[in-house]
């Protein structure tokens, strides 16, 4: 598949599986290996929900939300991703310049 056709995919497709509290995103995607891609991601939440989390709570909501989104975009598309672990945020709704 190429890159083209996964972006156009993905434009659809994670809009409606974003798991909450997740607002919106957005993404660039990279072809990295013959079958797998590599997104490059900004995710906003609402900011009262953000800022009662400490740090460790913060890292592991972003490691679920890579797991869940990995595993949903692979069982509805058949589209193999991988998250840019240094493009990839979560940022405050105030803060979405999306």
């Amino acid at each position: 598949m190429d890159q083209d056709k996964v972006e156009d995919i993905l434009k659809k497709l994670l809009p409606v599986i974003l798991p909450e509290p997740l607002i919106d995103v957005a993404f660039d995607v990279r072809h990295s290996a013959p079958d797998e891609f590599t997104l490059h991601t900004v995710f906003s939440v609402p900011d009262e929900w953000w800022d009662n989390l400490d740090s460790i709570n913060r890292a592991a909501f972003m490691h679920k939300v890579k797991m869940k989104l990995r595993s949903k975009i692979k069982s509805y598309s058949g589209i193999d991703v991988e998250f840019d672990r240094d493009n990839f945020s979560i940022v405050k709704k105030s803060d979405w310049r999306g």
